[in-house]
């Protein structure tokens, strides 16, 4: 029996590609990427240090100065104002907050911007409970601490990461192909169900 539905934030409610896009030029201003040449790279589980040293030749020393300048930076207020909440979001979580205790489960670093973020978007009050990791564990862990889980309970998010720690829980996983990876890339890590996104999903299911 179904009973809480957990949610990834960034690739599955919302879009941070352009976000994620404009930091990468700003820290690395050798790169001529487009928005979708860039997307199209990471898409495929090609992470930063790859393509800082694939591309561009980055020693170890400048990829550690990267990646501190990015985790500095991401999240800045001003940064997160380049996001998109994607179109169905707020309907589907409105129709869903009606039948399932529905919870936001994400590995940013500041709880404060993911509140502020989520009523900048009016979509915070769907939410039983939001549960920030705030890069000092995993997902899983943070639930198994703060929600009573059922194997029937649902895992939406966009990621490797999520399929697993759906796995891990026991619970099942839906993976979105709206976000970081391809959905190529996603089968790989064999989630019960891949869709192009949650408003995808929603329409086609029975919730």
């Amino acid at each position: 029996m179904l009973k809480n539905i957990f949610f990834d934030l960034d690739g599955t409610l919302i879009d941070p590609r352009i976000r994620l896009h404009s930091l990468f030029q700003e820290l690395a201003p050798e790169s001529e990427f487009s928005f979708d040449e860039y997307w199209k790279i990471k898409r495929q589980r090609i992470n930063q240090k790859k393509i800082l040293t694939k591309w561009f030749n980055y020693p170890e020393e400048k990829i550690h100065k990267f990646k501190r300048a990015w985790m500095e930076k991401v999240e800045e207020p001003h940064r997160l104002k380049q996001d998109i909440l994607f179109g169905y979001t707020e309907n589907v979580l409105a129709s869903l907050s009606k039948k399932y205790d529905l919870y936001l489960v994400t590995a940013r670093q500041f709880e404060d911007r993911v509140h502020s973020q989520l009523e900048d978007y009016n979509i915070k009050s769907f939410f039983k409970k939001i549960l920030v990791t705030k890069q000092k564990g995993p997902k899983s862990e943070l639930i198994k601490n703060n929600v009573s889980y059922y194997p029937g309970d649902i895992f939406i998010g966009d990621t490797g990461e999520d399929v697993m720690t759906a796995k891990e829980l026991g619970i099942k996983t839906i993976a979105v192909y709206s976000g970081c990876l391809s959905k190529e890339i996603l089968k790989e890590y064999n989630p019960d169900l891949i869709v192009k996104d949650v408003g995808v999903f929603y329409e086609n299911s029975s919730l």
